[in-house]
């Protein structure tokens, strides 16, 4: 069986996980990339970032969350919704589907 992938020729990176993100004066300016806003089968990642903000407030100070939402799962983020989140030190991406 030949395995066919969509995309193509796809290149592979090895570069290992993202750094940790470090604290700064005034807390931590984290972003939400959602996948859709409303669920309308299967997991509620919007919910998800709810729950995993709390979670995070436990445990760091944060001074901003910023949630932006794609409007189709299966699409990637726009420009401007990149734009967003230029500004926060890191973002959390769901792949809940």
């Amino acid at each position: 069986m030949e395995i066919v992938d969509p995309r193509g020729q796809v290149e592979t990176h090895d570069s290992g996980l993202a750094p940790r993100i470090r604290h700064s004066a005034g807390g931590l300016q984290l972003g939400f990339l959602v996948n859709e806003q409303t669920r309308h089968q299967g997991p509620d990642f919007y919910g998800y970032t709810l729950a995993l903000e709390e979670a995070l407030r436990e445990r760091v100070e944060i001074a901003e969350v910023v949630r932006v939402c794609k409007p189709l799962l299966s699409r990637p983020a726009e420009p401007p919704q990149l734009e967003e989140l230029r500004h926060v030190q890191g973002v959390i991406n769901g792949l809940a589907k």
